[in-house]
């Protein structure tokens, strides 16, 4: 049960999903990212595209990612312990001259998870082994948490109002993806106390649990309750372009 896809691709998924996965576990969240294979159809032709896809939550948001590869993996929970170390030692592997080039294996060794730079490639080279996490701690909700979007606000929830509030900390991690792919944040909000999904580029999806104070509380919720405070600036001054037939510039 072996992958083998870009070791670039595969740097960039644990790069994003890090950023949302627990440092430490709990109830909600988990301290790993979990990884499996997938058939991807993402508007092309039906199962065109074989992937390897993680997914990542700490209880207050959700990532999830894929990057094309070949082969087949079971789900295999990669401690965050371990990711850090996977990032570094691979990240020192790759170069401009072989970014485009370079293939790492995953393989799942017993209870064990291997990375290895492909032999065919590179004479066998470097290899980190770990061992796996339980899937037991994944979160079973996780997916459905992701696949579950309203369109419109339930019909028990009270009043839909402008305002919904995020811990700047909780709202980094999506910015920091975005940034770094160097594509737009899409934002999908139906009620601001209920989750809000977010789309970055073509493979990346997630879902960030607004803050549990005023959301879901009462309050005023229409707009900015701070003053907007105009400078007394003095006229722009217009030319009288009717004589030169160019228009007035502002």
């Amino acid at each position: 049960m072996t992958v083998r896809m870009l070791t670039a691709d595969l740097l960039s998924l644990l790069n994003d999903l890090v950023l949302t996965a627990s440092d430490d576990g709990g109830e909600a969240g988990c301290a790993g990212i979990l990884l499996h294979t997938s058939r991807i159809d993402e508007g092309a032709e039906p199962g065109a595209t074989n992937a390897l896809v993680g997914t990542s939550t700490n209880g207050t948001a959700v990532g999830h990612t894929w990057a094309e590869a070949g082969g087949d993996l079971a789900p295999t929970l990669l401690p965050v312990q371990y990711v850090n170390a996977l990032r570094v030692g691979f990240g020192k592997l790759l170069n401009k001259d072989n970014r485009a080039s370079h293939v790492t294996n995953i393989t799942r060794d017993g209870d064990a998870i291997v990375f290895t730079e492909d032999p065919d490639l590179f004479d066998g080279g470097f290899e980190q082994r770990f061992g796996a996490g339980e899937l037991d701690s994944w979160p079973r909700g996780a997916f459905a948490v992701l696949a579950t979007v309203h369109l419109t606000a339930p019909a028990d929830a009270r009043p839909v109002e402008n305002r919904t509030d995020f811990p700047a900390v909780r709202f980094a991690p999506f910015l920091d993806i975005a940034k770094r792919h160097g594509g737009a944040l899409s934002v999908y909000r139906v009620h601001q106390a209920h989750n809000v999904h977010i789309q970055i580029g073509v493979a990346y999806r997630g879902v960030l649990v607004p803050s549990g104070q005023w959301n879901d509380g009462t309050g005023e919720g229409g707009g900015p309750d701070i003053g907007v405070y105009p400078a007394d600036l003095p006229p722009v001054e217009v030319p009288d372009t009717a004589n030169t037939g160019e228009p007035a510039r502002v």
